[in-house]
């Protein structure tokens, strides 16, 4: 056998070592994520989700100005809800990418 094919094998190695770190620090990232919370608004602060960071809605506030006109609390509800859930789809994105250490990710990585 080759040195190129040690070399290659020694890669292969090292690249399954850094899986079991990344694995690590993937656990890591959720449970960082779940902690956080992030806030989604809409009509002007009237109606105000907060989810946490891997998507889970945690909380909904309505001004009682909004309940007067029932058809508009479905919808500011919904944007607020939207927003929300954006906000946490980015911080789940960049506490990925911290795990990760900087590599790349794919097109198609969940939450991309």
């Amino acid at each position: 056998m080759s040195m190129g094919g040690l070399g290659n094998i020694a890669d292969l190695m090292k690249l399954v070592g850094q899986a079991g770190k990344i694995r690590e620090n993937m656990a890591l990232m959720q449970e960082r994520a779940a902690k956080r919370t992030v806030e989604g608004e809409s009509g002007g602060g009237m109606v105000k989700v907060t989810a946490s960071g891997i998507g889970e809605v945690l909380a909904i506030t309505v001004d009682p100005e909004v309940l007067k006109d029932p058809e508009t609390v479905g919808p500011l509800v919904t944007a607020a809800v939207n927003v929300a859930l954006r906000k946490s789809k980015e911080l789940l994105l960049d506490e990925t990418r911290q795990a990760m250490g900087g590599i790349d990710l794919p097109p198609g990585f969940p939450g991309l």
